[in-house]
Protein backbone atom coordinates (compact mmCIF):
# COMPACT_ATOMS: atom_id res chain seq x y z
CA UNK A 1 0.00 0.00 0.00
CA UNK A 2 1.21 3.41 -0.80
CA UNK A 3 0.68 7.23 0.90
CA UNK A 4 -0.25 9.41 -0.70
CA UNK A 5 3.50 10.77 -1.22
CA UNK A 6 4.22 7.43 -3.20
CA UNK A 7 5.76 5.67 -0.04
CA UNK A 8 5.03 2.16 0.80
CA UNK A 9 3.68 1.43 3.98
CA UNK A 10 3.94 -2.08 5.99
CA UNK A 11 0.81 -3.46 6.44
CA UNK A 12 -1.40 -2.51 9.46
CA UNK A 13 -0.17 -3.00 12.91
CA UNK A 14 3.37 -4.05 11.67
CA UNK A 15 5.83 -0.56 12.60
CA UNK A 16 7.52 1.38 9.30
CA UNK A 17 11.25 0.04 8.97
CA UNK A 18 13.34 3.10 8.67
CA UNK A 19 16.61 3.51 7.18
CA UNK A 20 19.70 3.16 9.82
CA UNK A 21 17.62 2.52 12.44
CA UNK A 22 17.96 -1.29 14.18
CA UNK A 23 15.45 -2.85 16.46
CA UNK A 24 15.26 -1.43 19.84
CA UNK A 25 18.65 -1.72 22.30
CA UNK A 26 18.13 -3.31 25.37
CA UNK A 27 15.86 -6.13 24.66
CA UNK A 28 11.60 -6.38 24.87
CA UNK A 29 10.17 -5.13 28.37
CA UNK A 30 8.66 -8.27 30.25
CA UNK A 31 4.62 -8.33 30.11
CA UNK A 32 2.76 -6.97 32.64
CA UNK A 33 2.49 -9.47 35.92
CA UNK A 34 6.20 -11.29 34.88
CA UNK A 35 8.79 -10.75 36.97
CA UNK A 36 11.94 -9.18 35.61
CA UNK A 37 14.87 -10.82 34.72
CA UNK A 38 18.18 -10.32 36.53
CA UNK A 39 19.26 -6.62 35.82
CA UNK A 40 15.86 -5.03 34.49
CA UNK A 41 13.88 -3.14 37.13
CA UNK A 42 11.25 -4.03 38.98
CA UNK A 43 7.36 -3.67 37.12
CA UNK A 44 5.45 -0.43 38.33
CA UNK A 45 3.73 -0.80 41.82
CA UNK A 46 6.85 -3.68 42.88
CA UNK A 47 8.94 -3.12 45.33
CA UNK A 48 12.88 -3.01 44.28
CA UNK A 49 14.80 -6.01 45.62
CA UNK A 50 18.17 -4.04 46.75
CA UNK A 51 20.27 -1.70 45.76
CA UNK A 52 19.74 2.02 44.56
CA UNK A 53 16.28 2.62 44.94
CA UNK A 54 15.64 0.19 47.31
CA UNK A 55 13.35 0.97 50.46
CA UNK A 56 15.40 3.32 53.03
CA UNK A 57 18.24 3.99 50.24
CA UNK A 58 19.72 7.53 51.45
CA UNK A 59 17.67 8.11 54.61
CA UNK A 60 19.51 8.64 57.46
CA UNK A 61 19.00 5.52 60.07
CA UNK A 62 17.82 3.32 57.01
CA UNK A 63 14.10 4.38 57.55
CA UNK A 64 10.97 4.86 55.80
CA UNK A 65 9.91 8.01 53.30
CA UNK A 66 6.55 7.63 54.40
CA UNK A 67 7.38 7.58 58.09
CA UNK A 68 8.23 11.28 57.90
CA UNK A 69 4.81 12.85 58.52
CA UNK A 70 3.99 16.37 57.02
CA UNK A 71 1.28 17.08 59.65
CA UNK A 72 -1.00 18.96 56.41
CA UNK A 73 -4.20 17.85 58.10
CA UNK A 74 -3.12 19.22 61.87
CA UNK A 75 -1.64 22.69 60.41
CA UNK A 76 -4.98 23.71 58.66
CA UNK A 77 -7.00 22.70 61.65
CA UNK A 78 -4.61 25.13 63.26
CA UNK A 79 -5.79 28.45 61.29
CA UNK A 80 -8.98 28.39 64.08
CA UNK A 81 -6.42 28.38 66.72
CA UNK A 82 -3.47 30.57 65.82
CA UNK A 83 -3.44 31.64 62.11
CA UNK A 84 -0.84 33.18 62.28
CA UNK A 85 1.65 30.22 63.25
CA UNK A 86 -0.77 28.33 61.13
CA UNK A 87 0.26 29.73 58.20
CA UNK A 88 4.04 29.20 58.81
CA UNK A 89 2.40 25.59 59.14
CA UNK A 90 1.03 24.99 56.24
CA UNK A 91 4.12 26.20 54.70
CA UNK A 92 6.68 23.84 56.08
CA UNK A 93 4.18 21.02 55.48
CA UNK A 94 4.55 21.63 51.96
CA UNK A 95 7.74 21.81 52.12
CA UNK A 96 8.17 18.59 53.61
CA UNK A 97 6.51 17.16 50.08
CA UNK A 98 9.16 18.58 48.31
CA UNK A 99 12.14 17.78 50.15
CA UNK A 100 10.74 13.95 50.06
CA UNK A 101 10.14 14.22 45.98
CA UNK A 102 13.88 15.18 45.70
CA UNK A 103 15.10 12.73 47.18
CA UNK A 104 16.00 14.73 50.76
CA UNK A 105 15.65 12.73 53.75
CA UNK A 106 17.22 14.91 56.33
CA UNK A 107 15.90 18.17 55.45
CA UNK A 108 12.35 16.57 55.32
CA UNK A 109 12.87 15.07 58.55
CA UNK A 110 13.61 19.08 60.17
CA UNK A 111 10.44 20.32 58.29
CA UNK A 112 8.29 17.64 59.75
CA UNK A 113 9.80 18.34 63.33
CA UNK A 114 9.20 22.32 62.22
CA UNK A 115 5.93 21.79 61.35
CA UNK A 116 4.90 19.70 64.72
CA UNK A 117 6.45 22.40 66.54
CA UNK A 118 4.49 24.94 64.90
CA UNK A 119 1.23 22.71 65.26
CA UNK A 120 2.08 22.36 69.13
CA UNK A 121 2.60 26.07 69.75
CA UNK A 122 -0.58 26.97 67.75
CA UNK A 123 -2.72 24.37 69.21
CA UNK A 124 -1.20 25.76 73.17
CA UNK A 125 -2.51 29.30 72.16
CA UNK A 126 -5.46 28.24 70.72
CA UNK A 127 -6.54 26.33 73.72
CA UNK A 128 -5.43 28.56 76.13
CA UNK A 129 -7.25 31.54 74.46
CA UNK A 130 -10.60 29.84 74.07
CA UNK A 131 -9.92 28.74 77.77
CA UNK A 132 -9.26 32.19 78.77
CA UNK A 133 -12.41 33.43 76.62
CA UNK A 134 -15.15 30.92 78.18
CA UNK A 135 -13.59 32.84 82.03
CA UNK A 136 -14.28 35.73 81.12
CA UNK A 137 -17.76 34.85 79.67
CA UNK A 138 -18.30 33.28 83.02
CA UNK A 139 -16.99 36.42 85.16
CA UNK A 140 -18.99 39.04 82.92
CA UNK A 141 -22.06 37.10 83.29
CA UNK A 142 -21.67 36.49 87.49
CA UNK A 143 -20.52 40.43 87.34
CA UNK A 144 -23.60 41.30 85.80
CA UNK A 145 -26.03 39.39 87.39
CA UNK A 146 -24.58 40.70 90.49
CA UNK A 147 -25.01 44.03 89.36
CA UNK A 148 -28.28 43.99 88.14
CA UNK A 149 -29.50 42.62 91.17
CA UNK A 150 -28.29 45.52 93.49
CA UNK A 151 -28.94 48.21 91.01
CA UNK A 152 -25.37 49.20 91.01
Amino acid sequence: MTNPYGQQQPPYGQQPQQPGYGPPSGGMPAPYGQPAPYGQPAPYGQPPTGGFGAPGYGMPGGGDINAIKDYKGWAIGCIFLCWILAIFAIMKSNEVGTYKMQGNYAMAEQASRTTKTLCLIASIIGGLGCLFTILWIIIAAVAASSCYGSYC
